[in-house]
């Protein structure tokens, strides 16, 4: 079976995009996989996206999603209140599994396109080329394993009494993600507004405005443009010593931080 087999629709080969879902393959096996492992893409543009035409077309056996490029957020709004998460590169994620009806309950889903963003649909068709690699789907589930290891982590960072300490855990998880090291430290580009930010540590805007620019003030994050954001160096050593959140929590020009609500 060759790509040629799908003539001229737009296809991705998931190993060119992601080639640590090839590790412990033989090379001859990995030669076979970056074959058969290519998966019909669908593109999104900013600033919505409503998953419900997909939702009726899939049918079982899909694996998921799979991010290949760009930046979504899913966000569950529960009366007044927002929560969201970050999709991007190398998440698999399922739709029509995590979106539903929540009456009576006031719940409603919404998803947000930050960037343009491509997606591999892995259909079932998809699943029976690679079936006689079962390594490859093992890999590839195990990034839902990650994103909800992310997730758990990020809940657990909404439970931190401090906006500070709060956003620099955050920045680190991110930076875990989809950081890119530098001589001055990580760097992470990503469009994150400050209303995104709030969301995503369970704060108010102007709480997060607050503590940005008292960890700009003490060296510990920098922004540089609209999307790029660096973790300096001396965050990632603070973050190596727990005792020392205390006094980034404290403000970093020696004032009090607000209270997250």
């Amino acid at each position: 079976m060759t790509v040629e087999f799908f003539q001229e629709r737009q296809w991705v080969g998931l190993l060119e995009t992601d080639p640590d879902l090839a590790h412990g393959l033989g090379a001859r096996d990995t030669g076979l996989v970056r074959q058969c492992a290519v998966a019909r893409v669908l593109e999104l543009e900013v600033p919505g996206w409503d998953p419900e035409m997909l939702e009726r077309a899939t049918a079982e056996g899909w694996l998921g999603l799979y991010v290949i490029e760009g930046l979504m957020i899913r966000s569950v709004n529960v009366g007044k209140r927002a929560a969201c998460e970050l999709f991007g590169p190398g998440d698999l994620f399922r739709p029509w599994d995590a979106d539903g009806e929540y009456d009576p309950l006031p719940i409603s889903v919404t998803w947000k396109v930050l960037a343009p963003t491509r997606l591999a649909e892995l259909d079932h068709e998809f699943v029976h080329r690679i079936a006689p690699w079962p390594m490859i789907t093992s890999h590839i589930v195990s990034r839902v394993a990650r994103r909800a290891r992310y997730l758990a982590l990020t809940q657990a960072v909404t439970h931190l009494p401090r906006a500070t300490s709060r956003l620099l855990i955050l920045f680190w998880l991110l930076a875990e993600r989809w950081g890119r090291v530098g001589v001055d430290g990580v760097r992470i580009t990503l469009p994150l507004t400050h209303e995104l930010l709030s969301m995503l540590i369970g704060a108010h805007r102007p709480t997060v405005t607050i503590a940005l620019q008292r960890l700009r003030r003490a060296g510990l994050l920098e922004r540089r443009g609209s999307d790029l954001w660096v973790l300096t160096r001396l965050a990632i050593d603070r973050l190596g010593e727990p005792e020392s959140l205390a006094e980034i929590d404290a403000g970093a020009d020696g004032g009090n931080d607000e209270p997250l609500s």
